[in-house]
């Protein structure tokens, strides 16, 4: 059987009589309800509120300045905070909520959704650990010697770039003193390297 359609946009409580039940008018029970609840200027909400062209913005105005109508901010208040408990996120009801999705994916044999939903609710339940690294500073930023220590440092903690690294004419220029080149580099190495600096 096909469902209904289900639409997101937030169900608030029915005023049956906004003259008597909170002092507005029907044109200004719907200006509160369409500017509490809708993405729009309060200018477009008084016009979807049933105001013509030529007042909507002049009646906007008015209803929210506080003083010729302050019932009207406390309607557009109570409508706000009215929306904010019914969709408030607690940690009780969102893990219960992951509960049913998961549920719900499982008795559909979705079981990738079912998966997901599970380690959400894990991650809500503190049950995973996300760590990432930052690192800050760029190369660009660093001295020669910075650089140069950087690599010998890497390649002593990956030995295979050792072998994938040949010395440049800068490491060795780096420090006219041939002791001073990373031990990675072979003898055969320092002499070429030395003889090219002599050059």
């Amino acid at each position: 059987m096909a469902r209904a359609k289900t639409t997101h946009k937030p169900k608030l409580d029915v005023v049956v009589n906004p003259k008597k039940e909170k002092g507005l008018t029907e044109k200004q029970e719907k200006f509160c309800r369409i500017y509490a609840t809708e993405d729009v200027t309060r200018t477009e909400a008084a016009r979807l509120a049933g105001y013509g062209e030529g007042t909507a913005a002049w009646a906007a105005s008015r209803f929210l300045n506080g003083r010729d109508y302050p019932h009207i901010l406390v309607r557009i208040a109570e409508i706000k905070e009215e929306l904010s408990k019914k969709y408030e996120v607690s940690f009780d009801g969102h893990v219960r909520q992951l509960a049913k999705i998961r549920d719900m994916a499982l008795e559909k044999g979705n079981y990738t959704a079912a998966v997901a939903a599970e380690k959400s609710r894990g991650q809500v339940a503190g049950l995973y650990i996300s760590r990432s690294e930052i690192l800050v500073g760029k190369i660009d930023q660093m001295s020669r010697e910075e650089v140069l220590a950087e690599i010998a440092k890497l390649q002593t903690q990956f030995p295979i770039l050792i072998e994938q690294t040949t010395p440049t004419l800068d490491m060795v220029a780096a420090s006219r003193n041939p002791d001073d080149l990373p031990d990675f580099v072979s003898e055969e190495e320092r002499q070429r390297l030395e003889a090219e600096l002599d050059e």
